[in-house]
């Protein structure tokens, strides 16, 4: 015996062709997918992947690291050329060491200012 003659069905069921889904069944299985799968755009900017060749990068790291050397050294050489000359205390005849033994703070809180020399 064989299979047709075991199964009626069988026969049938290969001749059958399931029927194409309709328009409206993809627009609302697209649509749900949509819904499950929604991502903010601050989430889609932090997830795009650009691909770039390592040596491509290497030299790209480089240069970028060599232009922010560049911007650091012209930066600091305008700090040096705005910087005031350095005033040694020495060349104005202030004295800047205090010999605290026996130190009594004035009554009235005032400063007094000695001269080098006695003056």
């Amino acid at each position: 015996m064989n299979e047709e003659q075991q199964d009626p069905l069988s026969g049938m069921l290969r001749q059958w062709e399931a029927p194409e889904p309709s328009q409206a069944l993809d627009a609302r299985v697209r649509a749900s997918h949509r819904e499950m799968y929604r991502q903010s755009w601050w989430r889609r900017v932090w997830s795009v992947e650009i691909r770039v060749p390592a040596p491509v990068f290497a030299a790209l790291l480089l240069l970028l690291v060599g232009a922010a050397m560049w911007v650091g050294m012209q930066h600091s050489a305008k700090l040096d050329r705005a910087r005031p000359a350095a005033v040694s205390p020495l060349n104005v005849g202030y004295q800047t060491r205090i010999e605290s033994a026996g130190f009594q703070p004035l009554p009235d809180g005032a400063i007094k200012v000695i001269r080098s020399g006695g003056q």
